[in-house]
């Protein structure tokens, strides 16, 4: 029959046009619908946010209706040009995006939840009837409006499509210009927006632009940091985040000094196996060991969100693209606390310190020089500064100190450290866990002297010292060939110390569990005096308090988890996910817990507007 086969070069062309002016089309719905992923415009009403919004929202909708049919029906125009088979192809692709992004913008309006397939098995059959029925109804429109289009192209040889095609790649650059500008620079009537459309990942450019000086980091952030203190930008919290839940109620008669010391990859078995004798001492004359505590992250990002917030990672996105600190910083700066906060590695990637935990921190020192140091001598001369910076402050204030060591982290010490570690063939990778526990004795030593130090200074008896780490860290000892973190959720990778030295306070074995969550609210009640529910700011509890947690988030940098007593249920970017047992086996037949898994959702929306 004519039509239904195109053999000629000239209809191959034809077919092209055909498919670009299809996706435009479709691209225009796709941005219809997420319109249900903002929630309003951009924040501040910059005329760089609008540009911003404007060119990010065509250049992202046209790539998302155009490469997914360009990569399925290329071949098959190239190799049999055929209207018939490019038409069905088109249309049942296009009609299944659209459903799927329906039901996607219905879920993350919610409950801030992508699909995958354990949100599905959660919603029940109810999500995939209502998906069943948008697709037939996208079906009965895409064949409609494929056909006219098809009779729209082949009407007149040219309808502008080169001169589309060239707008779309102009706001593409510009969208992503603006993007990369916006990251380095603090600007978060920018960086607010981009985390909300699905699938779309600003390029960020912050080294190159430093390294060209196009951008200094450091003014950069004060400048901005001095307009939101100002109250140009402070309505993007309240506008996007309902933080906290109520108005705090605080009042703190003795202000004692607060000092986390946080070693970077730190395993919690290591404690009492010899090599952190100067951590064991501390434990034995007056700090308290929760011996079954977890981070809230596999990764530096998500583990030091979880201490500072005590929120799920869910919520990293928002807080880091507003620059919003948790309310214990709120109160720690507000009870005029001295910040001598310092990070052996950067404190902007990855772990990004810089816009969330400490974004309303004036002169935040951003790095420890020299930056291309090893980090054995970075964490050296922190801890010099560190030493240095008590000497100058005010002793009539209250102080809040933090060190991040950075060693353990990279498994470095100094050539000529005398306590290096020989390798343990029985070790499952012996080379590389022998420097790993050699550089854990190595930041021993440092923080026994920032211990020591305290002491000297007579600061022991009036600082709350908390000493634990982000994430620890795997050698394969679950022979399943999974190392360092980032890479699953064992007991390896979120098992972590936490050991809490408190003025008054009886020092005591806990064995329950505990985790990250429970740092901001224990804080905020012993030390700031507030008196406001956890459940106001936080997914925690008091570190001290009899309650362990039935569930637990646990966060990487692109996928999350969900840990029980007895099973962790992994979720994965391409939407699948697998239940392990508490020992980190595979699970042939996992038994899901419903409500579990439904208040995780809730958890993940709570202070979401």
């Amino acid at each position: 029959m004519p039509g239904r086969q195109i053999p000629d070069i000239h209809s191959r062309r034809q077919l092209f046009r055909w498919l670009g002016w299809f996706a435009m089309a479709n691209a225009i719905i796709f941005g219809l619908i997420s319109l249900r992923y903002l929630s309003g415009g951009p924040d501040g009403a910059s005329v760089l946010a609008w540009v911003y919004l404007v060119t990010i929202y065509i250049s992202h909708h046209s790539w998302l209706a155009l490469l997914p049919l360009l990569i399925l029906l290329t071949p098959f125009i190239l190799i049999r040009p055929s209207l018939r088979w490019s038409r069905v192809l088109a249309v049942v692709l296009m009609a299944l995006m659209i459903s799927v992004i329906l039901l996607d913008s219905l879920l993350w309006s919610q409950s801030r939840f992508h699909i995958n397939a354990l949100t599905l098995k959660i919603l029940g059959s109810s999500s995939l009837i209502f998906a069943a029925v948008m697709f037939v109804i996208a079906l009965l429109f895409e064949s409609l409006l494929a056909g006219r289009i098809w009779s729209w192209v082949v009407s007149a040889p040219a309808h502008g499509g080169r001169l589309l095609g060239l707008v779309i790649a102009v706001c593409f650059v510009i969208a992503q210009g603006i993007y990369a500008w916006a990251d380095a620079s603090y600007y978060v009537p920018v960086t607010s927006m981009a985390q909300q459309l699905p699938v779309q990942r600003g390029f960020t450019a912050k080294k190159l632009l430093v390294r060209y000086g196009l951008v200094d980091i450091s003014q950069s952030r004060e400048r901005q940091l001095a307009k939101r203190m100002a109250g140009g930008f402070d309505q993007t919290a309240a506008a996007k985040l309902n933080y906290p839940l109520a108005p705090l109620t605080c009042s703190t008669s003795k202000q004692l000094n607060l000092m986390i010391i946080l070693v970077d990859a730190m395993r919690g078995d290591l404690l009492e196996t010899g090599f952190t004798p100067n951590l064991d001492q501390f434990v034995t004359q007056r700090a308290s060991q929760f011996s079954n505590h977890f981070s809230g992250g596999n990764s530096s990002r998500m583990g030091v969100f979880s201490l500072f917030y005590g929120l799920p990672p869910g919520y990293f996105g928002s807080f880091e693209a507003l620059q919003k600190p948790p309310v214990l910083m709120d109160r720690l700066m507000a009870a005029d606390y001295q910040m001598g906060l310092f990070s052996s590695s950067n404190m902007y990637r990855p772990v990004t310190l810089d816009r969330t935990a400490f974004a309303n921190v004036p002169n935040l020192r951003i790095e420890t020089k020299p930056v291309d140091a090893a980090a054995w001598e970075r964490d050296r001369i922190m801890t010099e500064d560190w030493l240095s910076w008590l000497d100058q402050r005010d002793p009539d204030k209250p102080f809040f100190g933090f060190l991040f060591f950075d060693a353990v982290n990279n498994r470095t010490f100094p050539p000529e450290y005398s306590g290096r570690i020989s390798s343990n063939p029985e070790d499952p990778l012996p080379g590389e866990f022998a420097d790993y526990k050699t550089s854990v004795m190595f930041v021993d030593e440092l923080v026994g002297r920032v211990l020591d130090d305290l002491q000297r200074r007579g600061l022991a008896d009036t600082t709350v010292v908390m000493i634990s780490s982000d994430h620890g860290e795997e050698f394969n000892e679950n022979a399943d060939g999974v190392e360092g973190h980032g890479s699953g959720y064992s007991r390896q990778q979120l098992g972590v110390p936490m050991l809490l030295a408190w003025p008054g306070v009886d020092s005591r074995q806990v064995s329950h569990r505990t985790s990250h969550y429970d740092v901001a609210p224990t804080l905020m009640k012993r030390l700031l005096g507030c008196s406001n529910a956890y459940s106001d700011y936080s997914s925690g509890q008091d570190l001290f308090g009899s309650q362990q947690w039935d569930w637990l988030i646990a966060g990487s940098y692109y996928n999350y988890a969900v840990l029980e007593p007895e099973q962790i249920t992994i979720t994965f970017p391409n939407g699948m996910y697998e239940v392990r047992d508490s020992n980190y086996r595979l699970l042939d037949t996992p038994q899901f817990n419903a409500d579990v898994l439904e208040a995780v959702m809730s958890e993940n929306t709570r202070f979401h507007r």
